[in-house]
């Protein structure tokens, strides 16, 4: 039996209709420094043609410099601008919940899990590496808050496929998932 050597809590917060309410909680003085946000998730309709308007496509993403998250999450990012703002545009923006997690090799580790656990059709747009596997067994939990921080207590649509605890054991190969509830 392998070890897991690394176990991080992803702390999501969400939904935002759109990139304007996303950087006003960003740049709120009462919410956490917008640097410590190292991922982002989004879903909804293409304006592209011949895409169709009643399916979700979904987007998962990482930042990994200090400037803050919506340098790299704006209407110039090359899926993003694809998406129309309409009422079933999503926007999840996540966290660490230690700063001292931050690092770009942890956030490429956190982000080869997601993608390689969800890659059977869920996120639509990543395409780079979807076949990567993390080097080393990896557990995340992941936590998901209003925009006023407060706990959700039932899992939003937009984020109900993604599961609460992702286990990676390197030694097998094996993806292990399941969710909290509330007892």
């Amino acid at each position: 039996m392998e070890d897991i050597s690394k176990t991080y809590t992803i702390q999501w917060v969400g939904p935002f209709p759109n990139l304007k309410k996303m950087r006003e909680y960003l740049n709120d003085p009462n919410t956490c420094h917008k640097s410590l946000f190292s991922f982002y998730y989004f879903c909804g309709n293409k304006n592209k043609k011949g895409y169709r308007n009643d399916y979700l496509y979904r987007y998962f993403g990482i930042h990994k410099k200090g400037n803050g998250i919506e340098q790299r999450l704006n209407t110039a990012h090359e899926h993003y601008r694809d998406f129309k703002e309409n009422e079933n545009l999503c926007i999840w923006i996540g966290a660490f919940s230690s700063e001292n997690y931050q690092t770009e090799q942890n956030i490429e580790d956190v982000e080869t899990l997601f993608l390689s656990s969800y890659r059977k059709g869920w996120f639509t747009e990543n395409e780079k590496k979807v076949k990567a596997s993390p080097k080393e067994s990896i557990c995340i939990i992941n936590l998901w808050y209003k925009r006023n921080e407060e706990r959700w207590q039932r899992k939003k649509k937009e984020i109900s496929f993604i599961d609460d605890v992702l286990i990676y054991d390197r030694e097998s190969g094996r993806i292990l998932t399941g969710n909290l509830r509330r007892m």
